[in-house]
């Protein structure tokens, strides 16, 4: 488990500790805190103290609200009342919310607007919620997290969801009173929360589309983002799109990905309730103030898009004060630049990650690297500060190129870096740029490195030399400039050889699989490498291929040098007559063939691809439109043919 640094909780200990608002105060600004989900029903009065010990020092930054989620009520009621699980609670909840109140920190419940807790079997509201609320209200509980779990939907007939919804959310929030945060989690997409939530007297509520809490990956969090800002338009002050919880700490994603959606969730005005213990939590993502204060803003509005064409994303949201925060998104899998103007006049820019403050005439343009995302605060230049600078390495060669460079290995190539005076608010002197060699690498600058003088608008472009290792992977190479860095990613991959070749003996640049890794040579057994069986489809048998799990997605490097792409298509036998699939390849951006849908009472399929003068090919394997449960899926005696 990753420990906060003694320097790090030194920092935040020395921020000024905030008196505890009352929740009407603190309820002006999303919430912020922690929540118990990851426990499940392990959590436990024991482990939500440990918790809370952990929060404690972040109190000063926002993070106040302690939620346990489900699992901490009795299976039955006490004289009709809600009680805490005697075993996981026995202290009960009115001493545990004192003792919280006592660190300066705020206490939240799970409850459920049906007639059961979504998980633990404790009691739902239903038909109660007057009395529950007072109950929680007399345990001294600061938020309540309302859930659209066992709904005695027959209970209303002639009523759809929505209705339903409508009819089961207000009384609750009425009867717990304004002061107590109050937390819409009816995730439900049919209920379409956006839509009345905040006249329902809501603080935050759920804006997936259907019911499934966020996981710690970085596609599940952009679906789900994306999601949310298509809420926008009903956010505001006071009543808030809560996309879920902050994943950072868990451990699925890089920490570039955790700062993406925690500057998402900022721009968003979202609720910043951490999913992993705080301890764990790294104080890089999660402490910076500057990026919290854009959440926290008191005028509580919901970034929107300046600019957005699916892959690189410019985002703008107001501020109280008149400036404005710009987020610069690269969904992307390789760095971009990405620019928007902000209007005549001179500017003052700070981005809120790195602390780096500059100024520009209009226009604000940085490389962004992949996954990442950029925080700026915009507002009118109150003082002299360098101009904007613009440092880009291996910028994309065409419109939408949004893979990694590829090298071969031991085979020179070239790496390109651009520094441009963006800014143009004064001229740059003693411009150097200088690179970083991974061990194993040669890189040489073919081009001056070094200008005396830039002027605004104007760009300065180094080529250098690069020869990557033998050893295939993804590699990082760094490029300096001032206090700028700039860095490639750069996979080193050998293409196919010429003549006819199993995609069993090739190295995949990346595969993606739902259930376990990619087989060779042997059908998927959903758990660890090397688990499979011999490929087999309606009774014949194949000593070559992959076996997968739709869906799935396995792509190769190939230079262009190739022309065809062949294997039998089918649902292996291991999985009976269940299972269903359609199998394609993919060449560049484009499908280039398809076996339609094939279930596992089907023989197998042939398909034959033409991918003449493709970077790049992917077999790619759906789900047939269903669920995925049985989708074992075999790309048998599976080549490539190339020059």
């Amino acid at each position: 488990m990753r420990t906060m640094t003694a320097a790090a909780a030194a920092a935040l200990l020395a921020l000024p500790f905030l008196p505890l608002p009352s929740a009407a105060e603190e309820v002006r600004t999303p919430p912020m805190g922690w929540s118990s989900r990851s426990l499940g029903c392990s959590v436990s009065e024991e482990s939500v103290r440990g918790a809370a010990d952990a929060l404690a020092p972040l109190a000063p930054l926002g993070y106040r609200y302690v939620v346990i989620d489900d699992c901490w009520l009795a299976g039955q009621r006490s004289d009709g009342a809600l009680t805490p699980d005697p075993a996981r609670f026995p202290g009960g909840i009115a001493a545990l919310a004192a003792d919280l109140h006592a660190k300066g920190l705020k206490l939240g419940v799970s409850l459920s607007a049906g007639t059961k807790a979504c998980t633990g079997g404790g009691s739902g509201s239903y038909r109660s919620e007057a009395a529950d609320a007072a109950q929680v209200q007399a345990w001294g509980v600061d938020y309540v997290k309302y859930d659209w779990c066992n709904i005695p939907t027959a209970d209303f007939p002639g009523r759809n969801v929505q209705q339903i919804a409508q009819a089961l959310y207000p009384p609750m929030r009425q009867a717990l009173g304004r002061d107590i945060v109050f937390a819409m989690n009816n995730e439900d997409g049919s209920t379409v929360p956006w839509l009345w939530g905040k006249d329902a007297g809501a603080t935050t509520w759920r804006t997936n589309v259907h019911n499934r809490p966020i996981a710690d990956s970085y596609p599940t969090m952009v679906d789900i983002w994306e999601f949310n800002q298509l809420r926008a338009e009903y956010a505001g002050r006071g009543s808030w799109a809560d996309p879920d919880l902050v994943q950072a700490g868990r451990g699925g994603m890089t920490e570039a990905e955790y700062r993406t959606q925690f500057t998402l969730w900022a721009m968003g005005a979202a609720p910043l309730i951490l999913q992993a213990d705080p301890a764990s939590a790294p104080a890089s993502v999660v402490a910076n103030p500057k990026v919290i204060a854009v959440d926290q803003d008191p005028l509580g509005a919901h970034g929107t898009f300046v600019s957005t064409d699916g892959w690189y994303h410019v985002l703008s949201k107001p501020l109280e004060n008149g400036d404005r925060a710009i987020a610069l998104f690269n969904e992307s899998d390789r760095a971009a630049t990405i620019s928007t103007r902000l209007g005549d006049g001179r500017h003052r820019v700070e981005e809120l990650w790195s602390g780096a403050v500059a100024s520009t005439t209009g226009e604000l343009a940085a490389q962004v690297p992949a996954h990442g995302a950029l925080l700026y605060r915009v507002g009118r230049s109150r003082e002299q500060a360098p101009p904007l600078v613009a440092f880009e390495a291996d910028p994309p060669k065409f419109l939408g190129d949004d893979k990694p460079s590829v090298l071969e290995p031991g085979v020179r190539g070239e790496i390109v870096t651009r520094v441009t005076n963006t800014g143009a608010t004064a001229r740059l002197r003693e411009v150097e740029v200088t690179a970083e060699a991974p061990e194993g690498w040669r890189i040489e600058a073919r081009t001056p490195s070094r200008t005396r003088d830039l002027a605004g608008g104007r760009t300065f472009t180094v080529r250098w030399a690069v020869t990557p290792p033998e050893t295939p992977g993804t590699y990082e190479l760094t490029f300096r400039q001032g206090n700028g860095t700039a860095t490639a990613v750069v996979t080193v991959a050998k293409a196919p050889g010429p003549g006819r070749t199993y995609l069993s003996d090739l190295a995949w640049t990346s595969a993606k699989n739902h259930f376990g890794p990619v087989e060779r040579d042997a059908s998927n057994g959903e758990r660890a490498a090397g688990d499979g069986r011999p490929i087999t489809i309606e009774g014949v048998t194949y000593a070559r291929g992959l076996g997968a799990h739709a869906p799935a997605d396995i792509e190769f490097y190939v230079a262009g040098r190739c022309s065809a792409v062949e294997f039998r298509a089918g649902i292996d036998d291991e999985v009976g007559a269940a299972g269903s699939a359609g199998f394609e390849v993919w060449a560049d951006g484009g499908r280039v063939a398809s076996s339609g849908l094939l279930t596992g009472s089907m023989p197998a399929r042939s398909v034959t691809a033409s991918v003449e003068g493709a970077r790049f090919i992917r077999l790619v394997a759906t789900n047939g439109g269903d669920n995925a449960t049985s989708d074992h899926v075999d790309f048998a005696d599976a080549t490539i043919t190339c020059e």
